[in-house]
């Protein structure tokens, strides 16, 4: 988690990367259809900056970024508790790395 503060008010600005194995992808087209539809429902859903940051000409394995920012550590970690939370529940997907930057 990164802060920047100043005397009035204070920025969180919490960053992390997941990398996840995506089941039954066979091609890059089935990959690139699941992460995008990851992308476009996080962003859509929390109003949060999430992209695709690697692997992309991997069949199987995806990588994303996503960045929260809010006021308090806090609320930034709930909102990436519950994106976290979708993302495992809606796709077929197994998430085996998370960094936070």
């Amino acid at each position: 988690l990164t802060f920047i503060e100043s005397e009035a008010e204070k920025m969180v600005i919490a960053g992390y990367q997941l990398t996840f194995i995506i089941f039954d992808s066979y091609s890059l087209k089935d990959k690139r259809s699941v992460v995008k539809s990851i992308l476009k429902r996080m962003h859509n859903k929390y109003n949060i900056s999430i992209a695709e940051v690697g692997e992309q000409d991997t069949l199987n394995q995806g990588m994303i970024g996503i960045g929260i920012v809010g006021n308090d550590r806090v609320f930034c970690q709930k909102v990436f508790d519950q994106v976290l939370n979708d993302i495992e529940e809606n796709y077929e997907i197994e998430i085996h790395d998370i960094q936070r930057i």
